[in-house]
């Protein structure tokens, strides 16, 4: 649960992040899925395994995103339909809270980069990839 508490060592406030708190606990996999669900869903383990392995420059096995799979399902993430995956509201409120962080973690807290720029550096990075 979000809280804000008082640090023991630094006297500073700490923001403790939780199950409902400012930022979703969730894996790093586990955002991974939402990004492929947010651009592509509905679609099925399969094509997300190989849209990870397109982004991760490596295998990713269906096998491996099944507890990413069965987490999303059961947190209320994600809907499974005919095999198909697709992101309910409450996932993209999720993906949405760990992009903001991600965001300003890369940004060093500065607030210098912009969504749109940073989005333009991952399609331009992609690109050179292929």
């Amino acid at each position: 649960m979000a809280g804000r508490t008082p640090d023991s060592v630094s006297g500073e406030t700490v923001i403790r992040l939780g199950r409902h708190g400012l930022v979703s606990d969730m894996s790093v996999i586990g955002f991974l899925v939402g990004m492929v669900l947010a651009r592509h869903a509905p679609c099925s383990a399969d094509r997300i395994a190989r849209e990870l392995s397109a982004w991760l420059d490596g295998p990713v096995r269906v096998a491996e995103l099944r507890p990413a799979l069965a987490e999303g399902l059961g947190r209320g993430w994600l809907r499974q339909e005919a095999r198909l995956y697709a992101l309910e509201d409450a996932g993209l409120t999720a993906i949405r809270g760990f992009y903001a962080g991600l965001v300003r973690m890369l940004d060093g807290g500065k607030r210098l980069l912009d969504v749109g720029i940073f989005m333009s550096l991952v399609r331009d990075f992609e690109g050179k990839g292929q």
